[in-house]
């Protein structure tokens, strides 16, 4: 069982290279607003779909002083292989991409792996079905599955403030449960967002 992070409690300290081999310290990043979502790999069609969405934000969210960081168990060579990551998210250098492979980050913000809370059954009694099909109309299909990956990863967001402190922690109930975008989009204009 993993420690969930909540609201007020500063973030973890961390130091980990994003794919382009820069070192990214948490207290580099103070004085910046953040969003950071941990999600599964890039053969995941849900995770892709919530970043190609994401996309559409973030010229609106770096003009608000937002940091958007996104932390994948993928290698760095397969995120930096990837057609989608490479020529739409690292060219434009639209988000900081981390590949943590051993999970060091995830753990320290309580990211969960849950097979129970990664089956079709409990997307579908979710309501997630309708999810699943925009992002295959996007193009983004498969199962999720990548060697050296967890297939039953889920899906954790937190929004920042400029001094460290989580506003807003959101844990996954299941594969497909992302923090909403709008909020991440309010959390832009005001930092104080809690509920």
């Amino acid at each position: 069982m993993t420690t969930q992070l909540k609201a007020g409690q500063f973030i973890p300290q961390f130091s980990i290279e994003d794919v382009s081999g820069k070192m990214i310290n948490s207290r580099d990043l103070e004085g910046k607003k953040l969003y950071i979502t941990f999600l599964r790999n890039t053969a995941c069609p849900l995770c892709s779909f919530h970043v190609f969405r994401l996309l559409k934000l973030t010229d609106q969210l770096k003009a608000n002083n937002v940091e958007v960081i996104a932390f994948y168990e993928s290698k760095r060579q397969v995120i930096m292989s990837s057609p989608f990551f490479r020529d739409q998210v690292l060219n434009d250098k639209k988000m900081t991409v981390i590949s943590d492979t051993a999970r060091k980050v995830y753990t320290l913000f309580g990211a969960e792996v849950n097979p129970q809370k990664a089956t079709f059954e409990i997307l579908q009694a979710h309501g997630r079905i309708p999810k699943i099909e925009d992002a295959a109309k996007n193009g983004f299909i498969g199962d999720g599955i990548q060697q050296g990956t967890n297939a039953d990863a889920i899906p954790a967001d937190f929004l920042v403030d400029e001094a460290g402190r989580i506003v807003y922690a959101h844990y996954g109930i299941d594969a497909a449960d992302n923090i909403p975008l709008e909020k991440v989009e309010d959390f832009a204009f005001n930092t104080t967002l809690v509920k």
